[in-house]
């Protein structure tokens, strides 16, 4: 049904609305006080259903009432089409079932000429009547508005009608199965009690569930379907053991289910017909102060172009009054007098075509001003044409934005394209993230080719940067810095990484300071990276070798005493120096000798840990720091790699040729002032071994010459090395 009332000016449905829930709820004491009179002061009359008279009254009351049922299901599938007809075409489906009920009842009513004695049928089909009726109310509460729909309740009214005529055969060829659905009375065939009572406290529980919703929507039509919900509980419950069976209180239950009727009906046409007729002058009124508070000028003409009204700013704009308007045609109006001028256009344009253009206006005030036009043709349903609506808009002073805009983003594209700026716009609540060509040039992307979401940017961050993105942007967004500042890698359309310079600003937030807009630029670092590496490779590393040179060596060895100071850890460091190296050079030149080091270092290398660290001091001098590790482990790992080197000779052009290490180790101690002690300690382990004839490894203050060789353990890290 359509709910009017809630497009009625607020005075108007104060008058009318609110009455209603005190109405049904007069109407709803109003029959319960007449059903408990009945059952207390009505003696068993001759309306009575054993006698003749009674019968026929009951024969014509349901007549009526299968009269109402239907008129009930037509009316409500009639205002389908209307607007929140969705209600009504449910009821009229559910009504579908409660006439044929009705009719069915009345094909084997106890009492017609020829159907005498089935007054089990007529039971079953009474309580598929109220089961019908109870689908039609209850949908109205339970359902949401999706559901009821036409075509929904042309579903409900065809399953309406099956469950009817299915009540109706099983009713007349298998009597025998109602047996426990009714039981005789004295001269009525109730239904069973249970039966009835579940029927009345569901239509109870349905009224005040519509009586509550209608209160609440300030609906009238909802609150009489709660009274007629009421009105057929007490129906049912008329006919319960709580009554005695007489011919006056059985009769209300037919009576009852007539008055239920008549209040759907009414909830139905008065509700939603009549008032909505008697309010359109409401609605008119209502149109004409949102069309004058509009601030851009709307005219109506019919469809020979002829003036039917306009707002006040269509009005104030021309200079001329809507009376001076209504009933004459833009050439008519040129004849009086003048007109401003771009409006002598519309002479002789055929109305009806849909479109939009823009003319100059010279208004009342003498000001030139840029109108944006719409016209809008209205058309009945079938298509035939009423007239046009033009809308117009001032866009003078837009246009001039619009271009100073325009002339700006050029010189801003231009300042962008000039120094290979990639710019970006993120519309943080929603996540939307607008990238600009030379944005997605970078990763090597097309227009169109990336998703304009903040997901497509997260997603192409290196994993390893996210914790720096974090710390930049999180803060920002928060208001804790000024502007947002990260240096990241992005991953290339073909797989590779872009490092990236990120530069932003929130330049929008809410009343509560939450950000809603980030713009922001993203620069192509990726050369002063790679020169940066290439930099810090150099001023840390052997150029021969590719390992740490002194400078880097003593910086980790710093780190690691600041560690073992802390009593966080243990370390120990090893110094090697390859034996009689300048006879190598000597004997098989210089380049043998780089071969000699880089495979050396190689050897010694496959053999560590990830954690260790192996440096290069210079010439034949290198090296190891191995945190975690105590100083018997570290003469463990010294002597590990001592055997390697001898065992595996380095292989030239010119042959083979052998080489031996001598090595020291010490740890490093809380104690030592600088790591420098330690080292000078492994220094003097080292020219022990030297002393002690070379190819051997030393612990720092070992004054035993038969060091132990721990044939039987394996260094530490030996175990997952080759």
């Amino acid at each position: 049904m359509n709910d009017v009332t809630s497009k009625l000016p607020m005075s108007a449905c104060e008058t009318l609305v609110p009455r209603a829930p005190r109405r049904a709820l007069l109407w709803m004491f109003a029959t319960t006080l007449v059903l408990a009179a009945s059952a207390a002061l009505a003696p068993d009359t001759a309306l009575g259903a054993a006698s003749g008279q009674g019968r026929a009254l009951q024969v014509s009351l349901e007549l009526v009432a299968f009269a109402l049922a239907v008129m009930i299901a037509g009316l409500g599938w009639e205002r389908r089409d209307a607007q929140g007809g969705g209600r009504g075409a449910w009821l009229g489906a559910a009504f579908v079932g409660v006439a044929l009920a009705d009719l069915a009842r009345l094909s084997v009513f106890d009492g017609m000429p020829h159907r005498a004695g089935l007054g089990e049928s007529g039971v079953a089909l009474w309580v598929m009547g109220h089961f019908s009726a109870l689908i039609g109310l209850s949908g109205l509460v339970l359902l949401p508005q999706g559901l009821q729909s036409t075509r929904v309740a042309a579903l409900l009214a065809t399953a309406m009608a099956v469950v009817a005529g299915a009540a109706w055969w099983g009713g007349v060829f298998h009597p025998a199965w109602l047996a426990d659905v009714a039981r005789f009375g004295r001269d009525v065939l109730p239904p069973n009690a249970g039966v009835a009572y579940a029927t009345a406290t569901l239509h109870a529980a349905v009224a005040l569930a519509l009586l509550r919703q209608g209160g609440r929507a300030r609906d009238a039509a909802l609150c009489r379907l709660a009274a007629a919900s009421w009105v057929l509980g007490l129906a049912a419950l008329s006919i319960t053991p709580l009554f005695p069976v007489s011919g006056f209180v059985s009769g209300l239950e037919p009576a009852y289910r007539l008055v239920a009727w008549l209040m759907i009906c009414r909830a139905i046409y008065l509700s939603d017909v009549r008032r909505a007729r008697e309010l359109r002058a409401g609605e008119g009124a209502l149109l004409r102060a949102v069309i004058d508070s509009v601030p851009d000028p709307i005219a109506f003409r019919d469809a020979r172009g002829v003036y039917l009204g306009c707002n006040e700013a269509f009005a104030a704009c021309y200079g001329r009054p809507e009376r001076a308007l209504v009933g004459r045609t833009d050439a008519q109006i040129a004849a009086e007098g003048p007109w401003a001028a771009g409006a002598s256009d519309d002479r002789g344009r055929v109305i009806g075509g849909s479109g939009q253009d823009e003319e100059w206006v010279v208004c009342r005030d003498g000001d030139r001003r840029l109108f944006e036009r719409l016209r809008i043709p209205f058309r009945t349903q079938d298509g035939v044409l009423l007239g046009e609506l033009g809308i117009s808009r001032d866009i003078t002073d837009l246009r001039w934005i619009e271009e100073q805009l325009a002339a700006s983003e050029r010189r801003l594209a231009l300042a962008l394209e000039s120094a290979a700026l990639g710019l970006w716009d993120w519309h943080v609540p929603s996540g939307w993230v607008s990238y600009d060509a030379l944005w997605l040039g970078m990763l090597g992307f097309e227009d169109g080719e990336l998703e304009p979401a903040r997901a497509s940017w997260e997603a192409r961050v290196h994993a390893d940067d996210w914790p720096a993105v974090r710390a930049a942007l999180e803060p920002h967004l928060l208001g804790e810095t000024p502007r947002y500042t990260c240096e990241h890698r992005l991953r290339h359309k073909d797989g590779h990484w872009v490092w990236v310079l990120a530069a932003g600003c929130v330049i929008e937030r809410d009343e509560a300071g939450a950000p809603i807009r980030v713009v922001g630029i993203h620069q192509d670092i990726s050369q002063r990276k790679s020169l940066e590496e290439r930099l810090l490779l150099q001023a840390t590393s052997d150029p021969l070798t590719g390992l740490a040179n002194r400078r880097h060596f003593e910086a980790v060895l710093a780190n690691e005493m600041a560690r073992v100071k802390r009593n966080v850890g243990r370390a120990a460091v090893v110094l090697l120096d390859l034996d009689h190296f300048k006879r190598i050079n000597d004997r098989w030149g210089h380049a043998a000798g780089d071969e000699v080091l880089k495979q050396f270092t190689a050897q010694i290398a496959a053999r560590l840990r990830d954690s260790d660290v192996f440096a290069r001091l210079g010439g034949e001098e290198f090296a190891i720091l191995l945190p975690g590790v105590d100083l018997v482990g570290g003469f463990r790992t010294a002597e590990r790699l001592r055997r390697q080197v001898a065992a595996t000779p380095v292989v030239v052009e010119d042959g083979e040729i052998p080489v031996t290490v001598s090595i020291g180790v010490a740890n490093l101690r809380a104690a030592d002032p600088t790591p420098a002690a330690a080292l000078a300690r492994a220094d003097a382990a080292l020219y022990r071994a030297k002393d002690g004839g070379r190819n051997r490894s030393m612990m720092e203050e070992d004054e035993d010459p038969v060091l132990p060789t721990f044939d039987d353990e394996a260094a530490p890290g030996d175990e997952d090395k080759p």
